[in-house]
């Protein structure tokens, strides 16, 4: 058996007792005394395997503490690790979403470019409209201020049964729907023919029929003959404004007809706009995150409060300019009825 230099010395230190303190004293029972010494021995022998046990467990637990301290740091070096990189992963997820465009934002832009088209096309009938009856205005009011030549009854009367018999025509030809006044107030988009039939119904409420002016067979360059071209000149222009008033409310709620293709107008677009969200259950459930299948993150839902901010604007200021009409027509009709009482 092989004993380390721990266990002989122990050994030793036991044999050296009994030794020195069998010089010390007189023998008197030699067996007794080596059965002492041999016992003495054996306890040694059990003392060095306590110790060793007790320090093999010792060890055992230091090492048993070491592996838990090193496994609690493995854990919080991965649990932090997994923090880092689910951190990572959202705010790459975030980023993302932050930098597509709104689901929607095909229909706004088509809603905006639609807006933009409709609003040439309105400049574009207005000029048209007017061009066509530039005719009938300066026979109304002789020729204007820049009056080459004066106009007479007959040429007056001659313009009013051409108007007269072109607009029977047209009425035949669409149907009798020209006598339909449901068409000044539906929200359906109307058909061309139903367009052309509102626009004769525009024609007569501002009047096909025009007067022989004032001006008729007065000599130019008098003061008779000035103030009445500025007669003739207030009365067709009142007459004209309220044309143009009519035909700005038919192209703004039923869009324009040129070249007998007819787009969407203003109310039109609002209104298709307005149906795709807020009268949609399927836009409405995606925005509030009421859906059980679909889940709009922040940065979506914002985009999309912008977007109805942005068309919101818009009507806003389309509203605004209704209003300035509304009150330069009333202003008008003002000014109409002053000046009527004035002239009496």
């Amino acid at each position: 058996m092989h004993y380390s230099k721990l266990k002989i010395a122990l050994i030793l230190l036991a044999l050296s007792s009994n030794s020195f303190a069998a010089e010390g004293m007189i023998v008197k029972d030699p067996a007794g005394l080596m059965q002492n010494i041999y016992a003495n021995i054996n306890r040694s022998f059990e003392a060095i395997k306590q110790f060793t046990v007790e320090n093999a467990r010792l060890v055992a637990i230091g090492v048993s503490a070491e592996q838990q301290v090193e496994a609690i740091n493995n854990g919080f070096a991965n649990t932090v690790a997994r923090l880092d990189k689910g951190k990572e992963e959202r705010q790459n997820l975030e980023q993302l979403e932050r930098s597509q465009p709104a689901q929607d934002a095909c229909s706004t832009l088509a809603v905006s470019a639609g807006l933009n088209d409709a609003a040439c096309s309105e400049i574009d009938q207005t000029e048209r409209l007017s061009r066509d009856r530039a005719h009938r205005y300066s026979t109304a009011t002789g020729g204007g201020i820049f009056a080459s030549k004066t106009t007479d009854v007959q040429e007056v009367n001659a313009e009013n049964n051409k108007a007269a018999i072109e607009v029977m025509d047209k009425c035949d030809a669409l149907g009798g729907k020209c006598i339909d006044p449901k068409l000044w107030f539906t929200d359906s988009p109307l058909t061309v023919d139903e367009y052309k039939a509102l626009q004769l119904q525009n024609d007569l409420a501002a009047n096909i029929n025009i007067r022989t002016p004032k001006v008729a067979q007065l000599k130019p360059g008098s003061p008779e003959h000035d103030r009445a071209v500025l007669e003739d000149i207030r009365r067709e222009n009142a007459r004209e404004q309220s044309r143009d008033s009519l035909n700005t409310l038919q192209v703004l709620s039923h869009g324009t007809l040129i070249d007998g293709k007819r787009e969407p107008g203003r109310v039109e677009q609002y209104k298709k706009y307005s149906e795709s969200r807020l009268g949609s259950e399927t836009w409405l459930c995606q925005v509030t995150n009421s859906c059980t299948d679909i889940y709009m993150p922040p940065a979506e839902a914002q985009r999309r409060s912008a977007e109805l901010q942005a068309v919101a604007t818009s009507l806003a200021l389309d509203q605004y300019k209704s209003d300035l009409r509304k009150e330069a027509l009333l202003q008008s009709a003002l000014l109409q009825a002053v000046n009527k009482e004035a002239s009496k």
